[in-house]
């Protein structure tokens, strides 16, 4: 659980302070940008606690059981329950991101059909052939993000 310090902040510096950062989250291009400003900033710990909540909230939208949640993220149901009730009673934020995944993830699902159709089209290759290699990898590689997706 993360630790704020007692001593707390006037209420109008913290809103200036606050403002500043959503400036600066919204000024990051891209995404090594990112990454690298969210690793300076968090804490591991800090780090793993919201992509779990995130991958939470992810889970209860695609209609996970808390005890599926719980014994695969390894989080608590009292975690569990806080991340439903802000996606149910927050300000859509949440909510707007995970639909956001959740889309994403349904495009990739769609160009990982249809590339599997291709490949299923493709003539056969023969045994050890470049063709075959390619053919082998590339029915290798969309497994992968397939069972990733399911995963997740």
């Amino acid at each position: 659980m993360s630790k704020i310090s007692r001593r707390f902040l006037d209420k109008e510096l913290e809103n200036t302070i606050f403002e500043v950062f959503l400036k600066t989250v919204v000024d990051i291009k891209t995404p090594v940008e990112a990454k690298n400003f969210i690793e300076d900033l968090l804490s591991p710990a800090e780090k793993i606690m919201l992509i779990k909540r995130l991958a939470i909230a992810v889970l209860l939208t695609k209609g996970k059981t808390y005890e599926y949640i719980d014994h695969t993220l390894k989080v608590s149901r009292a975690t569990i329950m806080n991340v439903s009730l802000w996606l149910k009673h927050g300000k859509g934020g949440y909510r707007k991101v995970v639909e956001n995944i959740l889309r994403a993830q349904s495009k990739q699902a769609l160009i990982d059909n249809i590339e599997e159709i291709l490949i299923r089209l493709s003539p056969p290759k023969r045994f050890e052939s470049i063709g075959f290699e390619r053919k082998s990898k590339k029915g290798k590689e969309l497994l992968r993000r397939k069972l990733k997706r399911e995963k997740f």
